[in-house]
């Protein structure tokens, strides 16, 4: 489901992945080819969302802005299961795996894994090709190995995904109402 909201409507690529039980609200821009999965809820009311060509937010995430701040998502990024992300940044290529949190103003370097269960906390910066971990996370060590092999091959396999899913006629962004107090409009605003 699309929400506008303050006279904003979410914009989303037609060629983007949208699950049926997703919920996009207000000033959200959605790239080419991104999925966003089942339960994922991306809301954009006061503030800004953008999330780039390819990327993957996988199930039950909750990305949020607040006060005319922005959350931005690079190109080719997965946002894990069941992750948060308020008012930061997620540059190219990096994983954040399920159930982290990355909290306001905060950064998430290029290529860099964030591990399940960490919290990135306000205004820290992880840098680029690194593994963070923990609460507060903390950088281990460079991307190397088999966490080198789960960054590369994230992106592509959740878009592998989505392509399929589309195939099958699901979540093709046109067949979402958009939503709002005054009114409801069947299909969404692609582009």
């Amino acid at each position: 489901m699309f929400i506008e909201y303050h006279g904003k409507t979410p914009r989303v690529a037609a060629s983007a992945f949208v699950a049926p039980t997703a919920v996009l609200v207000g000033d959200v821009v959605v790239g080419d080819e991104a999925s966003i999965w089942f339960g994922v809820v991306v809301r954009a009311d006061y503030g800004t969302v953008r999330i780039g060509a390819r990327s993957a937010i996988e199930d039950n995430a909750v990305i949020h802005a607040t006060n005319e701040r922005t959350t931005a998502i690079g190109c080719d990024v997965v946002i894990g299961h069941g992750t948060v992300l308020d008012d930061c940044t997620i540059e190219d290529g990096a994983l954040v795996g399920s159930n982290a949190v990355v909290l306001n103003g905060a950064i998430v370097g290029a290529h860099s894994l964030v591990a399940a269960g960490s919290v990135v906390m306000v205004n820290d910066r992880i840098p680029a090709q690194v593994v963070a971990a923990g609460s507060p996370a903390k950088t281990l060590k460079a991307v190397a190995g088999r966490a080198a092999g789960d960054i590369a091959h994230a992106a592509s396999e959740s878009l592998a995904e989505a392509r399929a899913y589309r195939t099958d006629n699901i979540g093709d962004p046109a067949h979402h109402d958009v939503r709002s107090s005054s009114r409801r409009k069947a299909g969404a605003v692609v582009f």
